[in-house]
């Protein structure tokens, strides 16, 4: 896939679905965040800034919004609300993110304490885990005065007993586990150095667990780890592991020396090997990898490597 232009081209062919919070919708409105952060193109801007727009009235309500509609997916797309009201100061944007946290504080959780995903089952938890925690911790950090960090943190400790408590876990859920680490811990406050420890062990953790499982030949994550006769490159889980060594290496909750070489190497490989034709949410992954592919050159490679 040539990455610039293609890039530019998905965004402006891209169209949102009818109702918001739509699952896809907010993979391609993190992948366009993540593109201005390093471009400053602010053709990525008014694609976010349009989506909102398009579903939030003057007065920030959201469009559709119901206890009944609400769902974790909505939380995932409203972390897009933080960004625009940095950028703009434009209150309705403000009043979306509360609104959404309004709703998250009457959310399911299952019998541990955990918000859910459509169900109880370990991947919905971890699921809903990847969707909600990276918002949460956001408000919590800024707006909320990080009265809710225990809730946060021992949901990340109850998901960690289940990814270590005996039975395989598929590449997706666990790569996920990973994101939804690296990007709580973005919109978290380094000076609770504890807490932050926590998550930060709980990464390296699973990060070890889950380069175990990198295919030497290829390089990148396979679908089936021990086979199968439905086996391939598994582009979503090679995206993500890529996303999230390259981002843990510039936050430096992991070694930059021991791991930068490996996440350059896991997107380079994997932008040769995806397609037009993949799913948005494959796609989206991968424009991820690239936008921390892109400020680990500039920050952390060097000129040499900017080419």
């Amino acid at each position: 896939m040539e990455a610039g232009n293609y890039m530019n081209e998905y965004f402006k062919n891209y169209r949102y679905r009818n109702e918001y919070g739509d699952y896809e919708d907010g993979c391609a409105l993190l992948a366009a965040r993540q593109l201005h952060e390093v471009s400053g193109d602010e053709a990525y801007f008014s694609f976010i800034k349009n989506y909102a727009d398009t579903f939030l009235s003057e007065e920030g309500g959201i469009r559709g919004d119901s206890q009944e509609a609400f769902s974790a997916d909505w939380v995932h797309a409203g972390r897009i609300f933080f960004f625009l009201y940095r950028t703009t100061k434009e209150e309705k944007y403000r009043k979306a993110f509360e609104s959404v946290m309004n709703r998250l504080c009457d959310y399911p959780r299952c019998e541990c304490g955990n918000f859910v995903y459509r169900g109880e089952q370990p991947e919905e938890i971890l699921d809903a885990l990847y969707r909600i925690q990276p918002f949460y911790m956001e408000y919590e950090t800024v707006y909320g005065k990080k009265e809710k960090y225990n809730d946060i943190i021992g949901q990340f400790e109850n998901a960690q007993k289940i990814m270590c408590g005996g039975g395989d876990r598929s590449i997706r859920s666990t790569v996920q586990y990973l994101a939804a680490l690296a990007d709580t811990m973005d919109n978290m406050s380094i000076q609770i150095y504890e807490q932050y420890r926590k998550l930060q062990d709980m990464f390296k953790e699973m990060l070890k667990v889950v380069l175990g499982k990198r295919d030497a030949e290829s390089g990148l994550m396979q679908k089936n780890v021990d086979g199968g006769t439905e086996n391939g490159i598994d582009i979503f889980g090679s995206a993500v592991i890529g996303y999230c060594i390259l981002k843990a290496c510039r936050m430096g909750i992991i070694l930059k020396e021991k791991y930068v070489g490996t996440g350059m190497e896991i997107v380079e490989k994997l932008m040769a090997e995806i397609k037009p034709s993949e799913s948005t949410e494959e796609i989206c992954a991968a424009i991820m990898a690239y936008g921390q592919y892109l400020q680990t050159k500039k920050e952390i490679c060097g000129p040499k490597f900017a080419g």
